[in-house]
């Protein structure tokens, strides 16, 4: 497929460095031929993590070449087929049991870190390919038994369906992502961010919120801008999405414009918010008076995007060691 096509915006687990392959999924054979020749590779998820391996100074993900798993072993596991990544078919492994008992490796053979840990030591491309995996991991520990009568659902099209065994209900379940809002609001040289009250201190963000059913997301970022800070929004611009697997949202991010005024907490969803110019960021981003959010999310693109057509210094020079 020709990516020239389309519009990559280059951040974190926007896929970018795998082919999908979906028409493969209902190619059974193909996709048994490559478990069993050895063509195929193996990224396991187990506990909500992921397994790496260490590579020089660093870590890479553990890819497992398939014919190293016995099929009596193989056919224990739940495989997910997530296309072709470097060129060769690749597929999660859903364990419920440590990977180490089940394929006799040593602990230093694979090492398991949640996806933020992951993230911080890996490229966006391998990050995109683990999102992916441990989006489709949520899915299927969440829909185990039919949400229509309660029984129990088995994988098809490669782990793509879950369908119900019960032959007079046969629904079919298929992966599902939660479309949400996230917005930065400014007006010259200021722009409006928040905090929760679970965060560290002296984090702030863009604001943000699920779409509810019978909305637009413009509607959505005008509803949460709203309802969380009192502020009306106008002239609402998208920008880009973000596909963030905690667990598994699709973020739609935009550019809205207000006039500064007094913040009033309606739904006290956030602890505090506020307006911030851009000379207050550059300097109390430096002192730790002010923490940003993490650049692996579209929060921190979205800022950084607006804070460097104004600023002296980028944003990424400001703080080079967070995260």
């Amino acid at each position: 497929m020709d990516k020239g096509a389309f519009h990559y915006v280059d951040m974190f687990f926007v896929q970018c460095g795998y082919e999908r392959r979906s028409l493969y999924r209902e190619r059974s054979k193909y996709l048994e031929t490559c478990l069993s020749d050895g063509s195929a590779r193996l990224l396991f998820v187990y506990d909500r993590k992921v397994g790496l391996h260490r590579a020089g100074a660093g870590f890479e993900i553990a890819l497992v070449d398939s014919e190293l798993v016995p099929r009596g072993r193989r056919e224990a596991l739940q495989e997910v087929y997530l296309g072709e990544y470097v060129g060769r078919p690749v597929f999660a492994i859903l364990c419920d049991e440590h990977p180490e008992s089940l394929l006799s490796l040593t602990a230093e053979a694979m090492l398991f870190f949640d996806l933020r840990q992951a993230t911080a030591m890996l490229s966006p491309h391998a990050a995109s390919l683990l999102g992916y995996a441990l989006a489709m991991d949520y899915w299927h520990r969440t829909h185990r038994f039919c949400g229509r009568c309660g029984h129990r659902t088995e994988s098809g099209c490669a782990g793509h369906t879950l369908s119900c065994t019960n032959p007079e209900c046969g629904r079919k379940h298929f992966p599902r992502t939660d479309p949400a809002v996230i917005v930065l609001v400014q007006n010259e040289g200021a722009c409006l961010l928040g905090r929760k009250r679970e965060w560290i201190d002296r984090r702030y963000s863009t604001i943000a919120g699920f779409v509810e059913p019978g909305e637009t997301p413009e509607q959505a970022v005008f509803r949460e801008v709203y309802e969380e800070t009192g502020t009306e929004v106008g002239k609402i611009r998208y920008y880009a999405a973000q596909p963030w697997p905690f667990p598994g949202s699709l973020m739609l991010g935009y550019y809205a414009y207000a006039e500064p005024g007094v913040v009033a907490l309606h739904d006290n969803e956030l602890q505090d918010a506020r307006w911030f110019t851009r000379e207050e960021i550059a300097e109390w981003v430096p002192s730790g008076r002010l923490r940003l959010p993490g650049r692996i999310s579209i929060a921190y693109r979205l800022l950084q995007r607006w804070f460097d057509r104004g600023a002296i210094k980028p944003l990424d020079q400001l703080n080079p060691d967070a995260p």
